[in-house]
């Protein structure tokens, strides 16, 4: 023992030696001294999605875990896990999406913001780092409701590790607020990153665009919450245009390089390298019933694109959606036992370099329908929705799937939109084609956010012996259980908002 302690003050003498040099002797000469804004808006995008952080916490957990089960678009005979069909609570799933959003998407995209604000040729740059951060915080916020915002991610700038909880009509104006000046900073005198936009490819016009389209989503959300502004936002997205067409989809773009970094996470949770469909009948998340008896009764030709039984076949005829909280011995108590024999994702559309979809030009002509109807902007609601109806339909390219023309036409006629109907029985129409188009695209938060929004399409709720809501669908997820330990603001939150329960609804959710 004496021995290690002589050696440990030897050491320490020496480190005292030469204090003077100590910021020389530890700065590597090979390293840069700041990070290139190129590598840090291509990681922020990544992060968007969960790739770069390993996806089990956003494509997993929150989007497949939670939000997919609970509007019974997907469901699992695992009830340890995929909470949300059955209404429990579990806290590393229900707060996964917070925890990894904060520890690396929100402190990723704040300081590409602070480094690229800091250089006048870097405004392109700055202006997609404050779009994507909109899309990074909006949908947590839809997901828990007041959350950090304003002083959030800015440790590593000012030393604040508990930031403030903001109130999400805040939160909400000032994400409007970033879309429109973002779009309007765009200049194509300075500097484009091309190479390490995933979005876009550099192309300003389209981030325009699409700063609209994102518009037109967050105005719409507060169509209950706040007519007016609802209105005012609606308008300006509009008018200023939006994505022309499934080739402008807001969606991150992945290579097939067979890297988890570089591939689509709910492919890689859902395909051969994950750990969920290769796992049934062990655990596992299948095809729900109530989305297979829906897209079956609409003859939705989309069905036999994104689903299967085992072995592959993919005939209409053959699909069965599981029901949503039937655990082991409720399927058991099931005419159909055999979970191979239950509906799962296709391989056609869990590709590991298939782009991984964030809003859809299908959705932003729906929306666009429902603002007309609302008074809210002019033109034909009919000619919007049908155009959101067949673009989705087409939109399967993304899959390399071609819908067949007769088969787009079939669909509308179908599924008409009922023009001289209620307005009940207009938004009914609308909103259950975004429902469709949640679920195609495997865009199952944003599916779970327009449900709660609008209340379509119709839901039975399931009442599973033990469940955390007496059976009803949750209306939110639940904060983090550290939260409470770890930041002071926690209790603002709670007394603004209400008891940290599944039933508390969030701001715009009337």
């Amino acid at each position: 023992m004496l021995k290690k302690l002589t050696i440990c003050l030897a050491l320490l003498a020496g480190a005292g030696a030469c204090t003077n040099d100590f910021e020389e002797i530890n700065v590597n000469p090979n390293a840069p001294n700041t990070v290139p804004v190129d590598y840090l808006l291509g990681q922020s995008q990544l992060l968007l999605t969960g790739s770069a952080s390993g996806p089990a916490s956003k494509a997993w957990r929150a989007n497949f875990g939670y939000a997919a089960c609970l509007i019974q678009q997907m469901s699992s005979i695992d009830a340890t896990f995929y909470k949300g069909s059955f209404y429990t609570f579990l806290g590393e799933i229900n707060s996964a999406f917070f925890d990894n959003s904060y520890t690396y998407a929100v402190k990723s995209m704040v300081n590409l913001i602070d480094v690229a604000q800091k250089d006048p040729k870097n405004v392109n740059v700055l202006s997609m780092a404050r779009i994507i951060k909109v899309m990074e915080f909006s949908r947590t916020t839809d997901l828990y409701g007041d959350i950090p915002y304003f002083e959030a991610g800015k440790g590593f700038i000012d030393a604040n590790f508990s930031p403030k909880y903001d109130a999400q009509q805040a939160i909400y104006m000032d994400m409007l607020k970033e879309l429109e000046e973002a779009r309007n900073a765009f200049d194509a005198a300075q500097y484009i990153p091309k190479a390490a936009d995933y979005i876009y490819g550099g192309d300003l016009d389209k981030w325009k665009r699409a700063a609209n389209s994102l518009m037109l989503r967050l105005a719409m959300r507060m169509q209950k919450a706040d007519a007016a502004n609802a209105q005012l936002w609606a308008r300006k997205a509009i008018d200023g245009g939006l994505i022309t067409g499934n080739a402008e989809t807001i969606a991150v773009k992945f290579s097939n390089t067979g890297a988890e970094i570089n591939s689509n996470p709910n492919s890689w949770i859902l395909g051969p390298s994950g750990s969920n469909v290769t796992n049934i009948p062990n655990a596992g998340v299948q095809w729900a019933r109530t989305l297979i008896d829906m897209m079956k009764s609409r003859q939705d030709p989309r069905l036999p694109i994104i689903s299967m039984i085992k072995g592959g076949d993919n005939s209409v005829a053959k699909q069965r959606g599981l029901p949503n909280a039937t655990d082991a011995t409720g399927l058991a108590q099931l005419d159909e036992k055999n979970l191979d024999n239950y509906s799962r994702p296709a391989t056609g559309v869990i590709g590991i370099a298939l782009p991984w979809i964030y809003l859809t030009y299908a959705e932003t002509q729906l929306l666009k329908a429902e603002a007309i109807e609302r008074g809210w902007a002019t033109g034909n609601a009919r000619a919007a929705f049908q155009e959101g109806q067949s673009a989705a339909l087409a939109q399967m390219s993304w899959a390399n799937a071609a819908i067949p023309t007769a088969d787009i036409t079939a669909y509308a006629t179908k599924n008409p939109y009922p023009e001289s109907g209620t307005m009940d029985a207009k938004m009914n129409a609308i909103h259950t084609e975004v429902y469709l188009i949640a679920a195609s695209t495997f865009n199952h938060i944003e599916g779970y956010a327009n449900w709660r929004r609008t209340g379509y399409p119709a839901l039975t709720p399931v009442n599973y012996l033990g469940n955390d809501t007496n059976g009803q669908i949750p209306r939110r997820l639940r904060y983090p259980l550290s939260e409470e330990g770890i930041n002071p603001n926690f209790k603002t939150a709670i007394e603004r908002q209400g008891p940290d329960l599944f039933m508390t609804r969030i701001w715009w959710d009337k």
